[in-house]
């Protein structure tokens, strides 16, 4: 399994690097028209610079990384289910990113790798599934005994899949959060250097 821990990694640069060379230039020949039919684009990015861009996406992939590793150090099931669903929280924005280029009828920077990258995302969510289930399991025995297992849906749900849901959950809701953080970055990260251009500037004359 943990061969496959740092396939998410690889797939959410891959993704990422297309935005970072081309949403720049999109969002500029596109103004007009996003002016008129999507103006919260335009105020969700509205300090955009490709540098503060890749500064997002460099801590994003900061805490993917840090997860992965506290993963391959430690094989900890929690970390386990962050892990999962973060994987579900990133192919769940390749499906934005491609509802999104439908919508406005044209390439944004961003659909090519995610559809690229959504089959490979849904195979590893598919195979790592059944084996973090296990992990859980096997921690579940040894916390509380093989014959204490406890449904709190009925008899249909069990532990396991309850606790592997709710950390689902909750590597979902950290990528969406850390999505939210990373658009405000951006503007933070372009006044930061623009600023310091300016008194760079001013300090020469």
């Amino acid at each position: 399994m943990r061969e496959y821990v740092w396939l998410f990694p690889l797939i959410f640069i891959f993704h990422d690097m297309e935005e970072i060379v081309g949403f720049g230039w999109w969002l500029r020949k596109n103004e007009k028209m996003l002016a008129k039919k999507y103006p919260f684009i335009l105020k969700t990015y509205n300090n955009f610079s490709t540098a503060g861009f890749a500064c997002a996406v460099y801590e994003e992939l900061v805490l993917c990384l840090a997860v992965c590793i506290g993963v391959v150090l430690t094989d900890s099931m929690l970390l386990w289910g962050i892990w999962l669903g973060g994987l579900v929280g990133c192919t769940l924005h390749f499906v934005i990113h491609i509802g999104q280029s439908i919508v406005v009828r044209q390439y944004i920077p961003a659909v090519a790798t995610s559809v690229l990258c959504m089959p490979v995302s849904v195979w590893l969510i598919y195979i790592s599934t059944p084996e973090i289930l296990d992990k859980i399991s096997v921690k579940i025995s040894h916390m509380f005994g093989r014959e204490s297992g406890w449904s709190a849906l009925g008899s249909l749900v069990s532990a396991d899949k309850v606790l592997l849901g709710v950390l689902v959950v909750v590597g979902v809701v950290i990528v969406t959060v850390n999505v939210k953080l990373a658009q405000r970055m951006i503007g933070w990260f372009t006044d930061f250097t623009e600023n310091s251009i300016r008194n760079y500037e001013d300090v020469k004359k």
